[in-house]
């Protein structure tokens, strides 16, 4: 059995969870020997993960994130905005070889999100990605995650949940996805910028499909069970390095808390990191 990290971190503010991911990732990346690493948090308080590539005054109502004190953080991976509120989320590093990954990046989310897949079925969910399904049909193109479908998108009684995105830095593999506990439409439709009529048929989260209220600690317990039966693998639940703790520090600071970063994409570290 290949033995993992567990890290459960409190719930924390949209620069300190993105620091600590890429803090991860990092040391792992550039410390022989790095142990594969799953991570499980929540944030508080709300805030939106912009795709790398999206720029905030095309996703973003700004004037209203101001009004509103709403934070707003660029990811290192792609795809569209997120608005993390109320839910779970989990990120994961490891290199191919611990999960036997494909070189497709696509390919690879079937396995890297089957202890997600095995997680709702513990619930009692039919869980499909999107592709598989009959009636596929590749969602409308928009800035918010939940308001377009692809392929490998995770569907729960036709409808999408949550959004997962990967990053790679050769073999190491960096993946972190969202599940929501709840979904506040008015709200979210408050701080994104184009019309997302109709979103609400479209998407579901955990409280809608199971009829009652779930907690970051009854979700966080089946996770941790169906990763480790889902890849047969020794879960030892610890903390930060100091390494990671200070990389993380100075990714707050001089990446996750600055204009050039959350704006264009730039960030000027006094640390090694690829572009």
């Amino acid at each position: 059995m290949t033995n993992w990290r567990l890290i459960i971190s409190p719930p924390s503010d949209a620069v300190t969870n993105m620091a600590i991911d890429e803090a991860i990732l990092r040391t792992y990346v550039y410390t022989t020997g790095g142990i594969p690493t799953l991570r499980i948090y929540s944030w508080h308080p709300a805030a939106v993960s912009l795709g790398s590539s999206q720029s905030p005054d095309q996703v973003l109502n700004l004037s209203q994130c101001i009004i509103h004190k709403l934070p707003f953080v660029r990811r290192i991976t792609g795809g569209e905005a997120i608005f993390h509120d109320n839910e779970i989320t989990y990120s994961l590093v490891c290199t191919k070889s611990d999960l036997n990954l494909s070189d497709s990046v696509k390919k690879s989310f079937r396995i890297l999100t089957a202890f997600v897949f095995n997680a709702y079925r513990e619930m009692g969910f039919m869980p499909c990605f999107a592709g598989d399904t009959e009636t596929y049909q590749h969602g409308d193109s928009s800035e918010f995650c939940f308001a377009t479908t692809e392929k490998f998108d995770i569907m729960l009684d036709g409808k999408k949940i949550g959004g997962n995105a990967q990053k790679r830095s050769k073999d190491i593999i960096f993946q972190h996805g969202s599940i929501p506990f709840t979904l506040d439409f008015p709200r979210i439709k408050t701080f994104i910028k184009e019309d997302l009529g109709g979103v609400e048929q479209r998407v579901t989260c955990l409280q809608d499909e199971l009829k009652r209220s779930v907690s970051f600690k009854e979700v966080s317990r089946i996770l941790i069970d169906s990763f480790k039966s889902s890849y047969a693998v020794n879960l030892k639940k610890t903390i930060l390095t100091r390494a990671e703790q200070d990389l993380a520090h100075t990714l707050s600071e001089e990446k996750y808390k600055t204009k050039q970063w959350n704006y264009f994409k730039k960030a000027s570290i006094s640390t090694k990191q690829e572009d």
